[in-house]
């Protein structure tokens, strides 16, 4: 174990809950002596909420925001460092700097942190192992460490800002030649947190990209407004030289009104008696470059408020903070307006990931489940999150209650369980596991998680009305309707059906784990729940009684029907009905598309992807996003992820790379490429642990040219949809690895 017989230290004194402006973030240090002659050194380190750890001056590593977010009583994420090239025989120093994050959140909002029961002083544990040929030595967290509150960060909260008084920095807090002796020592953590440790092996949450500011107005007598040009999550790089005393305040936000002045889009609502999006800085009159560490913001625009004198470009640029994970996939396409909105949809996913798939960075910052389903195959589409996904779905188990309810926001000090909740939500159990499988072929998620499965379905199972249907939480939410939960399609529909993509799922994982009893119990509850809601909700010509893009797409999705004909053929009246417009939340544009590439109507999908005027991604991009928002109506977010899935359809149809459940892990991969009308190429190509899959297509005169690269070890299963190969009749071929042209013609 990483901290056997080590205790958390933090600074003496009591603990006050309430909030307050000055809440400073606590220094700590510990000297120590190194005998010559030691191997190597490895630092574990656990930090409540967030912590930074220096040996001799210099930072242990360019980790941000550790340790990561958790229900605190369930599990303490931890991480490992290898600091063998940090330290040196003789005196040595070790340093610590902590933050309150989500651990001690002192601000009233909806989501109830404040109300915490595992809330405290910032703390954190520390076990640093020198090794040496027959021996090891520790440094750990104990009260012979000194610490003081006397921070020139004097207030952090994760949610509103930091504030910092340069005039108490000293560069040389960390180093060996600091006076400490007028510090207290720390005291032993009286009140341990709970939760069992583990150590966090997903990737670390990185300053990724540095955006200079592009432009800047004068908005008022000392206030400036930047615009870097681009919605980020992260904080602003400031370089400022002013008089000793001066005050900088510092607010972010996404949108600007006509007056220039900063559009939150009533999102500072949330947090009533606190400040939003606001960081400070105190000059202390020498130049100085700065950054916050303990909080961060979702923004475009940086506004200024106490400049003495005219800034220049070079004052401002926003750091572009984020986990940093490997992009894996590549698109483009003949036409812009798909680049632009592959690109923007990309922005707001990474902008999205911080140790969970956060909702938005602006006004939460929490990991709200339902966006994480529907966005689930488009992140592991463009992104290695295999390694996220799996530290968040121990969240995930952490937040199931004893009768089986999963919250809406994961994971959560307490709020979710009445509000957010439903399939729409807590389906994601089911989703991560099952599309890390198709993606990587990797069951181990699905067969562990088995009697997790078991509980949570009869938690939704024990929901059901009378009739035998469920319906309880988020309905196909945020759709272009007049209230965001004014939905078309009841409730009842949709949890009913994702409570049967649920089941089929946990009886894959039984199959996978040749677990035949449970196989045979989801089976028949599947068998029995399908019969339920066909009754319900098939008429007998074959159509779905509810009318409705949603409820048609996903009978077609899940393959919940007798034949395909009748609900396609409605489908199509649905789409036409709304003149190539989708009307239907997150949960319908989920599936929409892929029922209708399931009907052969990619013309349509496209048509609707394209669209102009409200409801529209074009009316997005027409109002200058550069990420995707959260509402097609004005206001709220906008860097939301939860409407990214078209993302996924652009990879799978477009260039027509697809994973095969038969054969998971893309060890045979089904390409596919739909040559759309109006496109005169199409490129993009997804990285798999045997190599990368390559396609472009091109139109030469009234043929196509299409030109494949298939790794060493993959087997790619080229379909051709409406199209064949020139001089070959098969609509279908097996390729093993290699590169491949072949002369195409469409047909009509």
């Amino acid at each position: 174990m990483a901290f056997k017989g080590i205790s958390f230290i933090k600074t003496p004194g009591i603990f006050t809950s309430e909030y307050s402006t000055y809440d400073p973030a606590p220094m700590f240090r510990k000297t120590f002596s190194v005998p010559e002659g030691f191997e190597s050194a490895s630092l574990s380190v656990c930090g409540l909420g967030y912590g930074y750890y220096y040996l001799n001056g210099k930072p242990v590593t360019n980790d941000l925001f550790i340790a990561p977010v958790s229900d605190y009583n369930k599990t303490l994420w931890y991480n490992v460092y290898d600091v063998s090239d940090l330290l040196q025989a003789g005196q040595n120093v070790a340093a610590v700097i902590l933050g309150n994050g989500f651990y001690n959140e002192t601000l009233s909002t909806p989501w109830d942190h404040n109300k915490a029961s595992w809330r405290d002083k910032a703390k954190f544990i520390y076990s640093l192992e020198i090794k040496y040929k027959n021996k090891t030595l520790l440094i750990s967290s104990d009260a012979t460490w000194k610490c003081s509150e006397d921070s020139p960060i004097y207030f952090n909260q994760l949610r509103n800002g930091e504030y910092f008084d340069s005039r108490l920095y000293d560069e040389n807090w960390n180093n060996l030649n600091f006076d400490d002796t007028a510090w207290e020592n720390a005291v032993i953590d009286d009140n341990p947190p709970k939760g069992i440790f583990r150590e966090c092996e997903c990737e670390p949450i990185r300053e990724c990209e540095i955006y200079p500011a592009l432009s800047f107005i004068k908005t008022g007598d000392t206030t400036y407004v930047f615009d870097i040009g681009q919605n980020i999550s992260g904080y602003i790089r400031l370089k400022i030289n002013q008089e000793k005393g001066e005050k900088i305040i510092i607010r972010y936000a996404e949108q600007l009104n006509p007056d220039n002045t900063l559009n939150f889009n009533g999102m500072e609502g949330f947090y009533p008696g606190s400040v939003f999006a606001t960081d400070i800085f105190i000059c202390n009159g020498n130049t100085f470059v700065w950054s916050p560490r303990f909080a961060y913001h979702g923004f475009r625009y940086i506004e200024l408020t106490g400049l003495t004198k005219e800034p220049t470009l070079d004052t401002v640029s926003g750091v572009f903070v984020h986990q940093d994970v490997e992009e894996l996939s590549q698109f483009k396409c003949s036409d812009d307006f798909i680049n632009k909105l592959y690109r923007i949809g990309k922005f707001a996913t990474l902008s999205n990931l911080f140790y969970m798939p956060t909702d938005c960075p602006t006004r939460e910052k929490l990991g709200w489940a339902n966006d994480a389903q529907a966005s689930a195959e488009q992140m592991l589409t463009n992104f290695n999150v295999v390694k996220l996904f799996k530290k968040w779905m121990v969240d995930i188990i952490d937040s199931i209650r004893e009768d089986g309810a999963i919250p809406g926001i994961i994971p959560t000090s307490g709020f979710g369980y009445k509000w957010g909740t439903g399939p729409v939500s807590s389906g994601v159990l089911f989703e991560i596991p099952y599309k890390i499988y198709l993606f990587t072929g990797d069951k181990e998620l699905l067969c562990e998680n088995i009697p997790s499965f078991k509980k949570h379905l009869n938690h939704i199972k024990s929901r059901a009305d009378s009739d035998g249907l469920i319906g309880y939480g988020l309905c196909d939410w945020a759709g272009p309707y007049e209230h965001l939960e004014g939905s078309p399609t009841p409730v009842k529909f949709t949890d009913t059906i994702l409570y049967i993509k649920c089941l089929k799922i946990a009886k894959l994982a039984a199959e996978l784990s040749n677990n035949n009893a449970d196989y045979m119990e989801f089976k028949n509850e599947l068998d029995r729940i399908t019969e339920i809601f066909m009754k319900a909700y098939l008429n007998d010509d074959g159509t779905c009684k509810i009318d409705e893009q949603t409820a048609v797409s996903m009978l077609i999705y899940h393959d919940v029907y007798h034949e395909i004909e009748p609900l396609k053929q409605q489908l199509k009246k649905c789409v036409e009905k709304h003149s190539f417009h989708h009307y239907c939340g997150m949960v319908g544009l989920r599936h929409l598309y892929e029922a209708l590439n399931k009907c052969g109507l990619y013309e349509y999908a496209f048509k609707i992807v394209k669209a102009e005027g409200y409801p529209s991604y074009s009316e997005w991009i027409k109002g200058d996003a550069t990420t995707l928002w959260e509402t097609w109506q004005p206001g709220n977010s906008k860097n939301h992820h939860m409407y990214s899935d078209v993302l996924s359809w652009f990879t799978k149809t477009l260039v027509g790379i697809s994973p095969v459940l038969k054969d998971p892990g893309f060890k045979t991969v089904s390409i596919s490429p739909i040559f759309i009308d109006s496109l005169t190429y199409c490129e993009g190509s997804y990285k798999t642990v045997a190599g990368t899959i390559s396609v472009f297509w091109t139109r030469q005169n009234n043929n196509i040219l299409l030109d494949l690269d298939i790794p060493e070890g993959v087997t790619a299963e080229l379909k051709l949809v409406k199209s064949h190969i020139i001089n070959e009749t098969k609509k279908c071929k097996s390729l093993n690895s290699g590169k491949y042209t072949f002369n195409v013609v469409t047909e009509a």
